[in-house]
């Protein structure tokens, strides 16, 4: 039963309320659970650590962001960390990556806002010396970083080029040989992966190379390691062949013509007092001799030597002023000597230039010009790179009459492939043009269609791989094109003749000068209507009858056979038996346009010395007559001034472009397919 309140109060015991601490061991026991707190606080949250690479990445954030608010402060810090220039600065390349290699990528986290804006800053990473430090995988990150520009932003491609092109000549310098090859390596890789990646690069990269192509008077180290860097780009870069090539022959053909005008200088200084003695000389030339061959023929180092002058030859002659004339004569001879060695230690110089640069491209040639392994048929690569040169040759080495070696490139690819040879000299003869419109032609199309005529014969009487087939269907064309030319002109005349016989009122007012005129042979006045010799008018024809019997010369021998048939035995010359596509040559040397007047003496005293020997034809008296003929004519016109007709005719009389190739290491890519003259 339940207990009443007052049972219930009465029951319960009494139980005595706790008593408090005494204060100071309350205050013992707080401090020691604060201690233990804090221990346990600090074991289970650590203190933030900053992350570097992150504080880069915002410090470069906000570097770009303050410069459009006009801040430049933090960025202008920025830009220094990447400028970096072997040559100007104290810090080494160890010391360079390690400073470097924490910003690229936050950089390259940032990569997406470098616009136009931040020139210095990309401009910065784009010209310093990163790509020779010692570093293989800095070297990548820094590559991956430019690439990651150029493709983000393309309008930074042509600043890019220009800045990796000029690595092209590293290496020139003698601290530079050890490592330049690594870094042509780490170079095209990162132009390949950026042509690949950006195909409309191609523009900025070729404007780059013709840019940064070294001057003609720069020294043959420097041409050699450009170009070798210029034809290591174009093994990737296919697309810009023809233009780069295009750069790179322009630039040789101007060392080329460069080495023809030392040669003439040193010509003039080495003229002697017996030159008009050499003016006409009656044997026949030897075809392969330079007059310039002491130029060609140096050591390698010998160009680095200083030149020989004697310094004391000016004080000399002061002081021996008052002397006799032997004296006199002999402080000249002293200078004239002195002058002459600074001409021909020039000229050499030049040519060792040159040999270098072309051997160079010899060498890239022959590397793309080899044969399939299993057909021994060019590849369709060589073909097109044929092709390229061909149109090349077609518009810049053509219109260059001075060019003695750069022609040499088409005539080194042709002898790869007899296909090739044919389309050179089909494209030689289209050059030349049709015979029935050459008769008023432009003065630069007549220059042209002389050229392509020069070219046309040296071809063929110097390319030993040839076939005589070919050789005989070449002449043949120029054959008739010179008989269709004759008859054109014949026609011509007529046609004058019969205008001007219309013309006459009445045939009794003829004079009696007029009547013997006509009895002499046809109206002979100053009218263009005459059928006379005229070398401004029939300039292409004087050029192919050149080509023509330039080729005989060198030539002949497939040309004819022994009377029994098979080949010619050169000690029975007296009954050969000659092909069809000669035979208008008689009709030609004969004809009234007189080319063997026009033509080099040269050329028509040897052929009139092989004609003779191989009793082909006989022309010696032709050129009695023309030469007294041309002493007159000389008489008449000393102290005219010189024509366009003028020079015309001396680039016929001294323009063979495939004469000898004189090149000390270049020739050694043209000896074994080239001839020789032969004498008869």
């Amino acid at each position: 039963m339940p207990l009443t309140e007052a049972e219930s109060t009465s029951t319960t015991p009494e139980v005595p309320l706790p008593q408090p601490l005494p204060r100071p061991v309350r205050r013992a026991v707080s401090r020691k659970q604060r201690v233990a707190a804090a221990d346990s606080s600090s074991t289970t949250q650590p203190a933030p650590i900053i992350d570097k690479a992150v504080f880069l990445r915002k410090f470069t954030e906000n570097a770009l962001l303050q410069v459009k608010e006009g801040n430049h402060e933090e960025y202008s810090k920025l830009v220094k960390v990447f400028l970096y220039l072997q040559r100007e600065t104290n810090i080494t390349p160890e010391q360079y990556v390690q400073d470097v290699t924490p910003w690229i990528s936050a950089v390259s986290a940032n990569v997406s806002a470098l616009g136009i804006s931040y020139r210095e800053l990309v401009g910065a990473i784009l010209y310093s010396d990163w790509i020779a430090a010692p570093d293989d995988k800095f070297v990548h990150r820094y590559s991956t970083l430019i690439l990651q520009i150029v493709s983000a932003h393309p309008a930074w491609v042509p600043q890019a080029m220009s800045a990796l092109v000029r690595w092209f000549v590293y290496g020139a310098q003698a601290s530079e040989v050890a490592v330049a090859p690594a870094v042509h390596d780490r170079l095209h890789a990162l132009l390949e992966q950026v042509y690949r990646a950006i195909p409309t690069c191609g523009a900025s990269m070729a404007a780059a190379i013709t840019d940064a192509h070294p001057f003609r008077t720069a020294k043959a180290n420097i041409q050699v390691l450009f170009l070798q860097n210029v034809l290591r780009t174009l093994d990737y870069a296919i697309g810009l062949r023809r233009e780069v090539l295009h750069t790179v022959l322009n630039r040789i053909i101007h060392v080329d013509v460069e080495v023809q005008i030392e040669i003439e200088d040193l010509g003039s200084a080495d003229e002697g007092d017996d030159d008009d003695d050499d003016d006409d000389d009656d044997t026949g030339p030897n075809f392969d001799t330079a007059d310039e061959e002491g130029i060609f023929e140096f050591e390698e180092d010998e160009v680095d030597k200083p030149v020989p002058v004697d310094s004391d030859s000016e004080e000399e002659e002061e002081e021996d002023s008052e002397d006799d004339d032997d004296d006199s004569d002999s402080g000249s001879d002293i200078s004239n000597t002195s002058r002459l060695g600074k001409i021909k230690f020039s000229a050499k110089r030049v040519v060792a230039k040159l040999d270098a640069i072309m051997s160079t491209l010899f060498t890239w040639l022959e590397q793309h010009s080899q044969p399939d392994e299993l057909t021994q048929e060019m590849p369709e690569a060589t073909s097109q790179l044929f092709l390229v040169f061909l149109d090349l040759f077609n518009t810049v080495v053509l219109p260059t009459f001075k060019s003695r070696y750069t022609q040499f490139f088409v005539f080194y690819l042709c002898a790869k492939d007899p296909q090739y040879a044919d389309v050179f000299l089909g494209t030689m003869m289209g050059a030349v043009g049709e015979p029935v419109r050459c008769g008023t032609p432009g003065q630069a199309s007549a220059l042209t269609k002389v050229a392509a005529a020069s070219y046309l014969s040296s071809f063929v009487a110097r390319a030993r791989f040839l076939a005589g087939e070919n050789v005989r269907n070449v002449i043949g064309v120029l054959v008739q094109w010179a008989c269709a030319y004759l008859e054109w002109q014949e026609q011509l005349q007529r046609e004058a003749e019969e205008e001007s016989q219309r013309r006459q009122p009445h045939s009794w007012a003829k004079t009696y000068a007029q009547a013997a005129a006509n009895i002499n042979g046809g109206v002979r006045n100053s009218s263009s209507s005459s059928l006379t010799a005229d070398f401004e008018r029939h300039a292409v024809f004087y050029a192919v009858t050149q080509a023509i019997i330039y080729m005989f010369c060198f030539r002949w021998r497939d040309m004819a056979e022994a009377p029994g048939g098979g080949p010619v035995i050169e000690s029975e010359l007296d009954n050969l038996r000659w092909c069809n596509e000669i035979e208008g040559i008689q009709r030609i040397v004969f004809s009234k346009l007189n080319p063997l007047r026009a033509c080099s003496s040269v050329i028509a005293h040897q052929f009139a010395q092989v004609a003779s020997q191989t009793n082909f034809m006989f022309c010696y008296a032709v050129l009695q007559q023309n030469r007294r003929t041309g002493s007159e004519a000389k008489e008449q016109n000393d102290g005219e001034t010189p024509t366009q007709s003028n020079l015309l005719r001396t680039e016929l009389e001294t323009f063979f472009p495939f004469d000898p190739m004189l090149l000390p290491i270049s020739r050694q890519f043209i000896d074994d397919i080239y001839l020789q003259w032969q004498e008869v």
